[in-house]
């Protein structure tokens, strides 16, 4: 009995053995395969509204359209999608073509414009790689950015990293730029906004669809660079104020500049003063490290918002030719205080500019919220009007470290 037992066991086991080794066979490999050269790389999306530029032109509005009910299209979609190289022979095609081409598509959401699209394309569109979305200020302005934001930060195929911009005119025109470094056009503007780091009046720090959709979820004011072209060249300048989903209006770069101070994002800039011995010759400091720290006090009704700043980095460049000597402990000392005085102005300008039209992306709210929540809880159905007229005091410290390589 004891033998017929083993002997039943070890069949069950033998037996369990080959279903499970049946049951990898299987289910082995990849069942939703597709291969590489069958699938459309979106890098780029443009939204403009139905109405703008190419719809109105003969043929162009029935192309890029199919019949919809109720509602009526809202979006027209450009897509910049990836050209593969051809090979032969091992080597790739010579020639000057171009690195992507571009689908069209139309719809009342932006799902249905990518369905459209398809009827322009021999394979799916494909958005795991996709680098920027560019929008029109008359989608933004129409539809609010929320509307326009969502399908990009629900849809699982989406990147939470890819780059946001807005266009005062139409986007899907951008997308037909061919960048100068024969990059395709999604992958040259995603790595203009990776340059944030070195200059200043870039405003592409956070303003991803990650970043984005935490401020929407939060209410809060957001921040969109601005991408504008020029004949066949194009350039991140300024930026867009958004209050929540609203358009609320446009910044210069020096607004940038002093707002990226504030809030310590930069890891270099070029800050410039007028030689006061020599007017119209410019002295140019080089930021290296710098740290912003903020500070608040609330006596009853009263929010006081303290700035201290400190920088570090080198005298980068004199206009005045050979007429100083950069060593001398005087000059080093007038050349720090006048670095300071232009960061503060160009602070304060920042503050004035924030405070007077209505937004704030100086993280005061943040601050206060999070050092003095009962402060908070008590002052925040006024926080709108509180805000406008809050005084806050600036101190700048600057220290030249180096001279470069020539006194």
């Amino acid at each position: 009995m004891r033998d017929r037992a083993r002997g039943c066991s070890a069949g069950r086991r033998t037996a369990l053995c080959v279903a499970l080794l049946a049951t990898c066979l299987l289910t082995a490999g990849c069942w939703d395969r597709v291969e590489i050269q069958d699938r459309a790389f979106v890098l780029a999306v443009a939204v403009d509204v139905v109405e703008a530029g190419r719809d109105k032109e003969p043929g162009k509005s029935r192309m890029e359209s199919y019949a919809h009910p109720v509602p009526a299209d809202r979006y027209r979609v450009t897509f910049q999608v990836l050209r593969f190289a051809e090979v032969k022979g091992g080597q790739e095609r010579p020639g000057g073509a171009s690195k992507t081409f571009l689908v069209t598509g139309r719809g009342p959401t932006m799902l249905d414009a990518v369905r459209d699209a398809l009827g322009e394309s021999s394979k799916g569109l494909w958005f795991e790689n996709l680098q920027v979305i560019v929008f029109s200020q008359a989608a933004a302005e129409r539809y609010g950015l929320s509307p326009l934001v969502d399908f990009f930060r629900r849809d699982a195929e989406m990147r939470g990293r890819a780059q946001i911009y807005i266009t005062p005119g139409e986007a899907g025109k951008l997308l037909q730029i061919a960048p100068p470094s024969g990059e395709p056009g999604g992958v040259f503007l995603a790595s203009v906004a990776r340059r944030q780091g070195k200059d200043v009046h870039l405003a592409t720090s956070r303003t991803d669809v990650g970043f984005t959709s935490q401020a929407l979820d939060a209410g809060a004011d957001i921040l969109i660079p601005v991408l504008e072209a020029a004949g066949e060249t194009m350039k991140v300048k300024g930026a867009a104020i958004f209050k929540g989903a609203r358009l609320l209006g446009y910044i210069d770069e020096y607004t940038i500049r002093g707002l990226r101070i504030i809030r310590g994002v930069e890891k270099s800039a070029a800050i410039s003063f007028e030689c006061p011995l020599h007017p119209g010759n410019a002295v140019t400091f080089e930021l290296f490290r710098h740290q912003t720290e903020l500070t608040t006090s609330v006596e009853g009704d009263m929010v006081r918002f303290k700035l201290d700043v400190a920088m570090r980095g080198n005298l980068d460049e004199v206009q005045c030719g050979c007429q100083h000597d950069t060593l001398d402990t005087e000059y080093l000392d007038t050349a720090q205080k006048l670095v300071a005085a232009e960061v503060e102005r160009n602070i304060r300008h920042s503050l004035a500019v924030g405070q007077r039209e209505g937004w704030e992306l100086f993280y005061f709210q943040r601050s206060l919220q999070a050092y003095k929540p009962k402060d908070w809880e008590r002052l925040k159905d006024r926080w709108e009007t509180i805000y406008p007229t809050m005084p806050v005091d600036v101190k700048v410290r600057v220290s030249i470290i180096n001279v470069g390589e020539h006194k």
